[in-house]
């Protein structure tokens, strides 16, 4: 186990997606990093991790090549087509020079060779998130209801909302996807990754407590539920 660290002044606390399918690397650097103070989201499949950092807000991804399902330069490459901003270090065993120019003609930020030692991982990644970055926009408004996604702070009409990590992540992406309706199943492979033993009960009893919160008394709830289909968040009268 990774001794506790402190994050030195002046560097930056990030969250960051991790997206390696090696668990015992995995558990290292996830530990590595946790251990400097970050927010670890760990991931093993590509098209998983491209999902994410579509519609989810991180400010850094380190980043396997070899992965299940689709590889990292593909995971590189769609999420830069898409738009996205963010620093992506690549972590992977290939030392060839055109391995190495493919990833950063893809969008990568820096390239960090395996095997490797901790220290100069977390070294990379103060580097990176010292970086100015164009971020993605800050601020989400559907109505009156906003969700600034760096600060993750809530609010509507202009009074804060108090939530809870799995209530934020939820509310994020309902957000970054009006009008698209999930299944249940869907926001369980989303949202409750890391519950497995989540139901269908458990996705109605999160989406009750988010609508308890960020819901007016007297108005439509902004979190539709569409029978037999699943939810989705709408401005528009049910």
């Amino acid at each position: 186990m990774l001794k506790s660290g402190r994050c030195r002044k002046g560097d930056s606390v990030a969250k960051i997606l991790l997206v390696e399918d090696d668990p015992k690397l995995a558990t290292v650097v996830q530990e590595a990093l946790s251990a400097e103070g970050h927010v670890v989201d760990h991931t093993l499949e590509g098209e998983d991790a491209l999902y994410r950092l579509k519609f989810f807000h991180y400010d850094l991804a380190v980043v396997d090549w070899t992965l299940p399902d689709i590889t990292g330069v593909e995971v590189c490459k769609g999420y830069r087509d898409h738009g996205g901003q963010i620093p992506i270090l690549f972590l992977t065993g290939r030392t060839n020079t055109d391995d190495k120019l493919e990833a950063f003609d893809t969008g990568a930020d820096d390239y960090l060779t395996k095997p490797f030692h901790y220290k100069e991982l977390l070294a990379r990644v103060r580097a990176l998130l010292r970086r100015p970055t164009e971020l993605e926009e800050k601020k989400i408004v559907i109505g009156n209801l906003e969700l600034n996604v760096v600060t993750q702070v809530v609010s509507r009409g202009g009074v804060a909302i108090e939530l809870s990590p799995s209530e934020l992540t939820l509310l994020e992406l309902f957000m970054k996807n009006p009008e698209r309706t999930f299944s249940s199943q869907q926001l369980l492979d989303r949202v409750f990754t890391t519950e497995s033993d989540a139901t269908d009960i458990a996705v109605r009893q999160r989406i009750l407590r988010l609508r308890n919160k960020i819901d007016i008394e007297g108005q439509p709830s902004l979190i539709k539920t569409l029978k037999g289909l699943g939810y989705k968040m709408s401005e528009a009268p049910q």
